[in-house]
């Protein structure tokens, strides 16, 4: 098959696509001398002719698709200031200042022998990139058959290497060290790609679209079917953060923040964390004396305890593999989760058949972004629901009580009834 021109593919070898004009004076005339793979961002080295700049410039892959880098190989400065970023652009100039020479150590396992493979880079500094990017290989797998795809991810993130990969290239690397500039990953992913004939790269988009990938794909676990919402006992799973609160009032919100900047006074935010278990609590409290048999879980990177036997508390403070199957596994069993906005929903919601979120105001232009939206149909607005930063158990409670009420009947006149373009894609 002839991939010329495919915009889901960025192509490397035997050729790649013409380069995008001088970021400096607009020409066309720019040479690209080598591509390099230093972490998250795969840049192209280039030159051009007509002004003589030299520089390094995003590939379109991941965050550069909508928000290229180029940086001035002499200087070290981004050349493009009005599309400046400070969480995209500037870790990227800082890291290439001062690269990180450590021998950064890579596994790779091979799955099935490729001569012509899509490789799909899921490095990210933060959980959520990383997994957003990676949910892309669904689609690679799927829709490029003819393709081998190779897979870049962070260790933490080998469990999740979906099943049909070619190969898995594992970085040793935590994600607080993710932002860095390292020649070893370079040296070493060039020397592989040596031994294709065949290269393109996945656009391992941000935010790619969900509602058709089989999450069992990646983690072996059948999400919750939506047939059977009101035919099992209700249980609704909350996550927890003790980074990201759940907060009672908006003085608790500014008192803890001013707690956080007082070194002293930092311990005293066990307090807040305590109240954010009085929230759940009384939760689930109002939703039982609504739904008696209704069943409760608590999941979260923190420390267990507080549930007064109201839940299964399955709080931790180290992760780990098994953890993180553990919980898939309650995610699957749930109708509902219940959570602050933040990359801690995207597994849960990936799982769970639908979810009330907590969305702090600073985040409405991220709306959705956690969110591993499973339903194509009016569903949506019915399965996912986002309520105030400062919303009470009582309104959590109303919104649970509610959906497990009125499911039945909203998708029998909203989904069933009517026209449907694909009737196939209803649970």
């Amino acid at each position: 098959m002839n991939h010329l021109n495919d915009p889901h593919l960025v192509p490397l070898r035997p050729a790649m696509d013409a380069p995008p004009p001088c970021p400096v004076c607009g020409a066309l005339e720019v040479e690209v001398r080598s591509v390099v793979f230093p972490g998250i961002h795969i840049m192209a080295e280039s030159y051009c002719r007509s002004c003589g700049a030299e520089y390094f410039q995003d590939l379109p892959v991941g965050f550069a698709v909508d928000h290229p880098s180029a940086i001035d190989k002499r200087s070290g400065s981004i050349l493009d200031p009005k599309a400046h970023l400070d969480w995209l652009q500037g870790p990227l100039a800082r890291a290439y200042g001062a690269p990180d020479h450590a021998e950064i150590r890579i596994e790779r396992i091979v799955f099935r022998e490729c001569k012509r493979v899509v490789v799909l880079n899921s490095l990210d500094f933060l959980y959520g990139h990383v997994l957003l990017k990676l949910y892309n290989a669904a689609h690679y797998l799927a829709r490029y058959p003819e393709l081998g795809l190779v897979l870049i991810v962070p260790r933490m993130f080998r469990w999740l290497v979906p099943k049909g990969t070619a190969e898995v290239w594992t970085v040793d690397l935590g994600l607080g060290r993710m932002q860095g500039w390292y020649p070893s990953i370079d040296r070493y992913i060039q020397e592989q790609l040596d031994g294709y004939e065949e290269v393109h790269l996945g656009r391992a988009y941000a935010h790619p679209e969900f509602a058709s990938i089989d999450i069992a794909l990646f983690t072996g676990g059948s999400p919750f079917p939506l047939k059977e919402f009101n035919t099992r006992a209700p249980h609704i799973t909350f996550v927890a953060r003790e980074d990201r609160l759940w907060y009672a009032a908006p003085a608790h919100k500014f008192i803890h923040k001013v707690l956080g900047r007082m070194g002293p006074l930092r311990p005293m935010g066990g307090f807040f964390i305590g109240a954010q278990d009085r929230l759940m609590r009384r939760t689930m409290r109002t939703i039982r004396r609504s739904m008696p048999r209704a069943t409760f879980s608590v999941v979260g990177l923190g420390h267990s305890g507080g549930m007064a036997g109201l839940a299964e508390d399955l709080r931790t403070t180290r992760m780990s593999e098994e953890v993180e199957r553990s919980w898939v596994k309650v995610y699957a069993q749930s109708q509902l989760v219940v959570g602050v906005h933040g990359s801690n929903m995207l597994l849960p919601t990936a799982h769970a058949a639908g979810c009330i979120e907590i969305l702090p105001y600073d985040r409405y232009g991220n709306l959705l972004q956690d969110i591993s939206v499973r339903w194509h149909d009016r569903m949506q607005s019915f399965l996912y629901r986002f309520v105030d930063e400062f919303a009470t158990p009582q309104d959590i409670a109303r919104h649970a009580v509610a959906m497990f009420k009125e499911i039945d009947n909203f998708h029998r006149t909203h989904c069933e009834s009517g026209f449907h373009a694909d009737p196939q894609h209803h649970d």
